[in-house]
């Protein structure tokens, strides 16, 4: 039976929402993002060790990394072990190489991966990303300008976009200042 280990962060930048990271031997498996924190409050971090240890380490402090705002490319190995299909892992590889402070449609995902008729098993695809933040869903945005959905929320998506510097014009993200028209209360 293969190990896991779960590291729960709670970065400040979140106000009050926490991350859960996965890992196996092989690599992380599973970062969840949460609004609002699902652990009781006043329950402490935790990260439990065993041999994934090390690798939960390393993709905690790369994510920590990311959420002070510091610009990194992750490097912890992953796992995708029976996580998709053929389609679905290279639609997330593909998601990995947009680069921060941009943005990609989802017609022009499915460009990139092969299938150019395909935007809405594209859209289907990113939802089901196993590996939010390190494989970047929340740069991916409709056809028509409109920030789409994200599987863990519009706000978290929001607030991921406006942590890589990216701001709206009209109905277009656009590199700049911050988003505040789109929040939503």
């Amino acid at each position: 039976m293969q190990e896991f280990a779960s590291a729960i962060l709670r970065p400040d930048c979140l106000a009050g929402g926490e991350l859960r990271v996965t890992a196996s031997p092989k690599g992380v498996r599973r970062v969840e993002l949460f609004e609002a924190a699902p652990t009781p409050p006043g329950r402490a971090p935790r990260r439990t060790g065993n041999s994934t240890g090390e690798i939960l380490e390393r993709a905690c402090a790369e994510l920590d990394r990311y959420f002070s705002g510091e610009k990194i490319t992750f490097r912890s190995p992953l796992d995708f072990d029976g996580s998709g299909t053929p389609f679905q892992l290279r639609v997330w590889k593909a998601l990995f190489e947009i680069p921060r402070g941009e943005f990609r449609t989802y017609g022009e995902l499915a460009v990139r991966v092969g299938s150019p008729r395909a935007a809405r098993a594209v859209g289907q695809a990113v939802g089901k990303n196993p590996l939010p933040v390190i494989f970047p869903c929340h740069r991916v945005i409709s056809g028509d300008g409109s920030l789409g959905g994200f599987s863990c929320g519009v706000r978290l998506k929001v607030f991921l976009l406006e942590l890589e510097g990216l701001a709206v014009a009209g109905s277009l993200p656009l590199p700049g200042s911050r988003w505040s028209a789109l929040r939503m209360s």
